[in-house]
Formats: structure tokens, sequence, C-alpha cells
């Protein structure tokens, strides 16, 4: 093999190996995101399960009224719906006793962000 084949064939090699590894890493890449995605979802609709959780029974007591205010305040928003971290921020704000429009409202906004995750 002359100099010039073998230059040839390692400029191939290099080349090649370039284009195999820019296709690797976004291969990786894509994965990464949607892995990324994925575990997003699946904390957001934890967080939705955990703040609709004390309105179930239709009524919400001063140590629920206390835990949703935590969750608000630790989540500023990211996960919930607008809407729910809205009521919630009013809830946090309506002391201890949490007026029943507002849990109204908190059952409405827990019943759309449900319906909106299936």
């Amino acid at each position: 093999m002359g100099k010039v084949k073998v230059r040839k064939a390692a400029t191939l090699f290099a080349i090649t190996s370039v284009a195999l590894l820019s296709a690797g890493c976004s291969v990786v890449q894509d994965t990464a995101s949607n892995a990324a995605n994925q575990l997003t979802d699946a904390a957001s609709k934890e967080i939705v399960r955990q703040a609709c959780a004390p309105v179930q029974d239709g009524t919400i007591d001063s140590s629920e009224l206390r835990v949703l205010s935590s969750i608000v305040k630790s989540v500023d928003g990211g996960g919930l719906p607008d809407e729910m971290v809205q009521v919630l921020n009013d809830l946090a704000d309506s002391g201890d006793q949490a007026p029943v429009a507002l849990q109204d409202r908190l059952k409405e906004s827990c019943d759309k962000a449900t319906a909106e995750e299936n």
C-alpha cells in the first residue's frame, strides 16, 4: 500500500468515525431528553395527585390546608397547572379555614388536571 492510499484510508476512517460519533451523540441526547421529559411528566402527575388528595372527601381541614400551602410553596408553580397554583395560593392566604368556594375551585381544577392527564 502506498502512502497516498494509507492517507486516504486514514482520512476516510476519521471522517466515518466523526460521523458515527456525531450520530451516536445525537441518539444519546435524544434518549436523555426523552427520559427527562418522562420524569418531569411523572413528577407533575404526582404533585397534582398530592395537591388533589385532600379535597377528594369534599372538605379541607386545617392540617390539610397546611400541607397544600407547603406544596404550592415548594413547587412554586412548577408541575402544577396555573389555575391550580392560583387556587392553592388563595387557600394559603385564607388562614386556618378554607372557604367552601375555594374548596370547590380546587376540586374543579383537580378534575380538569386529572382529565388532561388521561
